[in-house]
């Protein structure tokens, strides 16, 4: 016709459909982080001990520190990390109780839009 392609008009439907995709694209961002995340905590769990240790040994064996102090290093680093991984964890935590109270609601929406459907059919039925 005119050569412009008209686009429909955003209905509130169709809104609500782009908000939800883009919500959906960030909820996809965030779990490949805590993916990464998670990732990075098993590293961490598993070098970081191992490394203290044969530190600790090294240091008390040649007389730089002693038994003690070697401890009391330990228990801080222990108090830090159980204090920063405690954080991270109600941080994770939170987000998947969003993303899943999320994907409730559009599963009621969903099962709300098939009942109208069954209705909508079994009227066209009966019409018939």
């Amino acid at each position: 016709m005119d050569g412009v392609r008209h686009e429909p008009p955003i209905t509130k439907g169709r809104k609500k459909l782009m908000i939800d995709k883009k919500q959906e694209k960030l909820d996809l961002i965030r779990d490949k982080r805590i993916e990464l995340q998670v990732e990075k905590w098993d590293l961490f769990a598993r070098i970081t001990p191992t490394f203290f240790l044969i530190v600790s040994i090294i240091l008390i064996t040649t007389g730089y520190i002693d038994f003690a102090q070697a401890f009391w290093l330990g228990l801080a680093l222990f108090a830090v990390t159980a204090v920063t991984w405690w954080f991270w964890t109600i941080y994770t935590i939170r987000h998947l109780i969003r993303t899943l109270s999320r994907t409730s609601n559009n599963l009621l929406e969903v099962r709300n839009e098939f009942i109208e459907v069954k209705t909508e059919v079994e009227a066209l039925k009966n019409e018939q």
